[in-house]
């Protein structure tokens, strides 16, 4: 092993043991760490895929004319696809719940609109108060 190298850089001291090597937790670490970041980032593609994929089939549900209320079924089937896979992705902490949450209402947000857009939705009627 080499002696302790001291050495003052800018007002302050670094001290380096072994300068050429890194630990071997430290290799187990970024070996960890980019494990996850391929992981990660195959599930974030995958939920922006399905995302597009839902987004691309209301924008073309929208600009049709004279659609029929039927034609929002696969549009559903799609959406129920995208938030299952937002809820995993939530789940094993690749995306943020509030993350999550937010795309799914996104993407709800939007469905309701093409819903409105051709007068397709109806609001449910509010639940009367209980007398007491």
């Amino acid at each position: 092993m080499r002696p302790v190298e001291w050495s003052v850089r800018r007002s302050s001291v670094v001290c380096e043991a072994a300068p050429g090597r890194k630990a071997d937790s430290a290799v187990k670490r970024a070996r960890q760490a980019e494990k996850r970041r391929v992981y990660n980032k195959a599930r974030k593609s995958e939920v922006r895929t399905r995302m597009r994929k839902v987004l691309e089939a209301l924008d073309d549900l929208r600009k049709k004319q004279e659609p029929q209320p039927e034609e929002v079924l696969p549009v559903e089937k799609l959406i129920a696809e995208a938030y299952s896979v937002i809820d995993k992705a939530v789940k094993v902490g690749t995306l943020h719940r509030n993350t999550g949450a937010r795309r799914k209402s996104r993407l709800a947000r939007t469905k309701k609109a093409v819903e409105v857009h051709h007068g397709w939705y109806t609001s449910s009627p509010a639940p009367a108060a209980v007398a007491s």
